[in-house]
């Protein structure tokens, strides 16, 4: 029996060691109070959840749609020849950079040179017979029609000298706007006809950048939105421009509407031909943003903990906008600066104390900020 008392006496202490163990335990994870035993009025059974949170943010939210589109100079053009000719002198080099009306090629114009001095010569000798003319006019010495005629004489004499000049300025091919020329393709000496093609010329300083979208988002487009561009030649770095032109039309067959958007690209990186993925960026505002943690759905309906100054969390029903990555936006329900518990809301009720894991970094954060 002796043995039995021993044995029922170590098995007691034991347990009411245990018990004191996990009561000292509950007071401790409690803060040690109650609404009987804090001023703060917090009771013995008011277990405290460790939670993180963040802030309810102010940030620019965007609406994008992506596409896939097809780089095209401002301008660009073969540089043809418009008359037959023997190249006499090139002035550019490949790649070259040229301003508007810079000379590019002359052919040997000395035959058209030759043609215009006739026609001068001729323009001359019809104005010297018109002053006579005109002379005996005056005099009553001839008939209206003679100074007619000769009048008429004057004006074809100066056509032909015009066409002459026009003519022989087609020996000259000039650069009609500013740009950079791509690869030369004649030699000095060469025959050229009209139609030779001599080299290209593209104005890179604006690029134009050519997508299409369905037609479904066709109400929400407009001249002015913003775009932005990536290419796998350039893949860290954004390209961003702007919509300046809509098609007046649909395509039947794709039911899609083909869209024009300008970049500048000054250091003329882009060129025409490039493959581009466009971001059509449209609908932007400023809205309020919670992480997508935050939200307890309860059937039809969102719903999250908001922390008050004292730590404690109140269920605030909330409607949801748009989303994107790791945040969602929140139409009705909560303020700039609330605070929202992001970890640790699944066990939450109305009312629970909680103490903010990260409190030194939300307490007073920024809460606006651009995307």
């Amino acid at each position: 029996m002796t043995v039995y008392r021993t044995l029922y006496g170590l098995l007691f202490a034991v347990a009411l060691a245990v018990g004191l163990y996990f009561g000292y335990s509950t007071f401790v994870a409690t803060d040690g109070a109650g609404s009987a035993g804090r001023p703060d009025g917090r009771g013995f059974g008011d277990k405290v959840q460790a939670v993180i949170a963040m802030p309810v943010r102010q940030e620019i939210f965007v609406d994008r749609l992506e596409a896939i589109g097809t780089l095209q100079a401002n301008e660009s053009i073969f540089v043809t020849a418009r008359t037959q000719g023997i190249v006499e002198k090139i002035n550019f080099s490949d790649g070259g950079a040229v301003e508007e009306g810079t000379a590019l090629v002359h052919f040997d114009e000395d035959e058209e040179r030759a043609r215009l001095q006739v026609e001068l010569a001729n323009l001359e000798e019809q104005r010297k017979q018109f002053e006579r003319i005109a002379g005996l006019a005056r005099a009553n010495a001839t008939s209206e029609a003679r100074f007619d005629e000769q009048q008429a004489a004057v004006k074809k004499a100066e056509a032909n000298v015009a066409a002459a000049r026009a003519r022989l300025s087609d020996y000259t091919i000039r650069a009609p706007f500013a740009g950079r020329l791509g690869t030369r393709r004649i030699s000095v000496g060469a025959l050229v006809t009209p139609g030779t093609v001599i080299t290209t010329l593209d104005d890179l300083s604006i690029v134009k950048l050519d997508f299409s979208v369905p037609e479904t988002f066709l109400s929400t487009l407009s001249v002015g939105l913003d775009i932005e561009a990536t290419t796998a030649a350039y893949s860290d770095e954004v390209f961003k421009g702007q919509v300046i032109s809509i098609d007046t039309r649909v395509n039947p067959t794709t039911r899609s509407v083909d869209i024009r958007a300008e970049i500048l690209n000054d250091d003329r990186r882009l060129r025409p031909g490039m493959l581009m993925v466009v971001d059509l960026i449209k609908d932007r505002r400023e809205s309020l943003m919670i992480a997508e943690e935050s939200l307890v759905p309860s059937e039809n309906q969102q719903f999250v903990f908001v922390v008050s100054n004292d730590n404690r969390v109140e269920r605030v029903p909330v409607t949801i906008g748009r989303r994107r990555p790791g945040s969602v936006e929140v139409l009705e329900g909560l303020e700039l600066g609330d605070l929202v518990v992001t970890e640790g809301n699944t066990s939450l009720t109305s009312g629970n104390s909680v103490r903010i894991l990260n409190e030194s970094d939300v307490r007073g954060a920024p809460v606006s900020s651009a995307t």
